[in-house]
């Protein structure tokens, strides 16, 4: 009989540890959530560069890469550039913003639907009002980079065209641009760039600007850095 309650004993204390074991596994995973979500929502807060989307007014496509939204609520315009190229965003008449957070913020891979394919955010900026005339009028014009491709693809601006400064005369009259458009032609340090200039004048090309190094014209044209 003692033999028996002993058994008895034993098995239920076995019941014990095994429900203290998932009592335990349970209480550490909801921690384990509650920390991340609490990780989630401190780097949203910290972020500056966020904005939620019940807040937008309005957006304008830049390119098939860079939209800039603004919120009324922050009075504040927003640089938005996708992961990769959007084809359609230029022509697009309705957006769809899903957020992983209640806003909408940089490095959290959240997507802007357009009506043919998903587009991820790459980032977010917060920008001025100045910063949005340079960049509007910089996506009316032509910008060439006439660096070497090596250097091409160790990054250059969202919104250039390359084409190195020795061959600009031949590749530029291939593309039939007007003579009054707006060039900005970039290097590493301005040199080359000047060279491209003078032989775009040469060609007759009235509105030609070196806008210098890379991060000199990123700096004019209020554009951002991509690399391949």
């Amino acid at each position: 009989m003692e033999f028996i309650l002993e058994l008895l004993k034993a098995e239920r204390m076995d019941k014990l540890r095994v429900i203290n074991t998932l009592i335990m596994k349970n209480l550490i995973l909801i921690l384990s959530s509650l920390f991340f979500a609490n990780l989630l929502v401190s780097a949203e807060n910290l972020s500056k560069d966020c904005f939620r989307v019940q807040d937008i007014n309005n957006w304008k496509a830049i390119d098939n890469q860079r939209l800039i939204v603004w919120s009324p609520t922050q009075s504040q315009p927003y640089l938005v550039t996708l992961l990769n190229r959007c084809p359609s965003l230029p022509f697009e008449q309705t957006l769809v913003f899903k957020s992983t957070l209640s806003r909408t913020c940089s490095h959290t891979r959240d997507t802007i639907f357009t009506e043919n394919m998903p587009c991820h955010i790459k980032s977010i900026k917060k920008i001025d009002n100045d910063t949005v005339k340079k960049i509007l009028a910089a996506s009316k014009a032509l910008v060439i980079d006439v660096r070497t491709l090596d250097e091409w693809n160790k990054g250059h601006l969202s919104s250039a065209k390359h084409i190195e400064w020795q061959n600009i005369s031949n590749e530029i009259q291939k593309e039939k641009i007007k003579k009054t458009q707006r060039i900005y032609v970039y290097c590493q340090s301005g040199s080359r760039a000047e060279k491209a200039k003078q032989a775009l004048e040469q060609l007759g090309y009235i509105n030609v600007i070196n806008a210098g190094g890379l991060m000199e014209a990123q700096e004019l044209l209020g554009t951002d850095l991509l690399k391949e």
